[in-house]
């Protein structure tokens, strides 16, 4: 089978944060059999070199006004990022060259003239995005996630009388101030509880965390494989980014805390569902409030066994498979464009 080449504009780092690189090597690893992806990092852009370098795959480290002049040119294009500078020019060379140019957005942020606009957040609004007509796949069946939560969404989940594990996935970046939080809030809910923290990309003072004397919480930090843990956590804490719809489609009860205004709305959203705990603002998280709201929590387990179900209900897990197929449609399109060789 020929396998052409489709370039995918990414970025990341602890202030874009990382959904957006984390979105698209899963789904470079999954369309992998059909084409070959090909990242178009930004010389400034480290974190998403380091991060891709490290799975072993295709990308070019250079401006992206230079790149139709330096590779072969591609079948599609993939853009997922919310840095949008140069994106015009860049979309507007491709449409001359007549390749399809697929966007992912949250929330609908960062509108682009793209021939097909992806957006599988829970609150998605269309309606700034230029270019008519554009093809609109919106609402969280196209929330992409990494394929175990597919499976992960398939099996039982039990949920006890009583919260014994807690799974926290605060995203990438530095989130030291809200794990501190957190973690002194459950220690003064006085529970001998399994925390299981996902550390993230960036360093931040995770060994210090790890050092202090944190009894009667048992602290874990994970860096891979998070899926299974947070399926057997009885609860998950996150921000509101990818890994709050991970802990939705793993079935797990979920709190979630914003970062920002955008995480905001997408967990007022949630939790305007009943599918979670909305803490507010991380920043303004009460810690002598948070162990009545674990208790009240801990102490409903219909409520909990509601939220599992829920949860499952809006995200199915399947984002992946139903993205990666309008993808394979889009590469299918032509058949004139040379083979990507030569380059890495």
């Amino acid at each position: 089978m020929n396998k052409f080449c489709l370039w995918i504009r990414t970025a990341s780092g602890p202030q874009l944060g990382f959904g957006h690189l984390r979105r698209t090597m899963v789904l470079a690893r999954f369309l992998n059999d059909c084409c070959l992806p090909l990242f178009l990092i930004d010389p400034t852009d480290r974190w998403s070199r380091e991060q891709l370098a490290d799975q072993g795959m295709a990308f070019v480290y250079e401006p992206i006004h230079s790149v139709w002049s330096r590779l072969p040119e591609p079948r599609a294009i993939l853009i997922d990022t919310r840095q949008t500078e140069g994106l015009a020019g860049f979309i507007n060379e491709a449409k001359k060259r007549h390749l399809t140019v697929v966007s992912i957005h949250d929330l609908g942020l960062n509108p682009l003239p793209s021939d097909i606009v992806i957006d599988g957040s829970i609150a998605p609004d269309l309606s700034s995005f230029p270019g008519r007509p554009t093809t609109f796949y919106s609402g969280t069946a196209y929330m992409i996630l990494d394929p175990v939560y597919r499976l992960l969404s398939q099996q039982d989940k039990h949920i006890g009388d009583r919260i014994r594990t807690v799974f926290i996935n605060l995203g990438g970046g530095n989130a030291g101030i809200y794990f501190k939080k957190i973690l002194d809030g459950l220690k003064l809910w006085n529970r001998e509880i399994e925390v299981m923290a996902v550390s993230g990309f960036s360093h931040w003072g995770q060994e210090d965390f790890s050092r202090k004397n944190w009894d009667p919480l048992h602290i874990k930090w994970i860096s891979d494989h998070i899926g299974p843990h947070c399926f057997r956590a009885d609860l998950a804490i996150t921000a509101g980014g990818i890994a709050a719809y991970e802990a939705l489609c793993a079935g797990t009860p979920l709190m979630a805390l914003s970062f920002d205004r955008y995480q905001k709305t997408a967990i007022r959203a949630l939790a305007d569902q009943d599918a979670c705990i909305d803490l507010g603002a991380g920043g303004d998280l009460n810690v002598t409030e948070f162990p009545g709201i674990l208790t009240g929590f801990e102490s409903n387990q219909v409520h909990r066994r509601s939220f599992s179900l829920k949860g499952r209900a809006i995200v199915d897990g399947g984002g992946l498979e139903r993205v990666a197929h309008i993808l394979r449609e889009a590469i299918g399109a032509r058949s004139d464009i040379s083979l990507l060789e030569g380059v890495g």
